[in-house]
């Protein structure tokens, strides 16, 4: 599939798309473009090549925050409660 693929000077992969009108418009295998991780990827050879170590950079897991003990317990209740108002069976 053709996409444009914006990139930064050193070459990272910040943004993609479907404008034809740009100069940096390339044929990418669809599945290679779905390896993209924005700021962490690069085109190398026709593939994408993730670079892990910005991938932790750019996005840390402790950036997402962790749901306390009772969230998750209030969580998995109310998954419960539903399944059973949809008339499952119980586990």
């Amino acid at each position: 599939m053709k996409v444009r693929l914006d990139t930064q000077a050193d070459g990272f992969i910040y943004a993609w798309g479907t404008d034809y009108t740009s100069d940096n418009v390339i044929d990418i295998d669809e599945n290679e473009l779905k390896k993209i991780v924005a700021g962490a990827s690069k085109l190398v050879d026709g593939k994408i090549v993730v670079d892990q170590q910005r991938v932790a950079d750019l996005y840390p897991a402790d950036a997402m925050p962790t749901p306390s003990p009772e969230k998750q317990m209030i969580a998995e209740l109310y998954a419960r409660v539903m399944k059973l108002e949809g008339g499952e069976k119980n586990e």
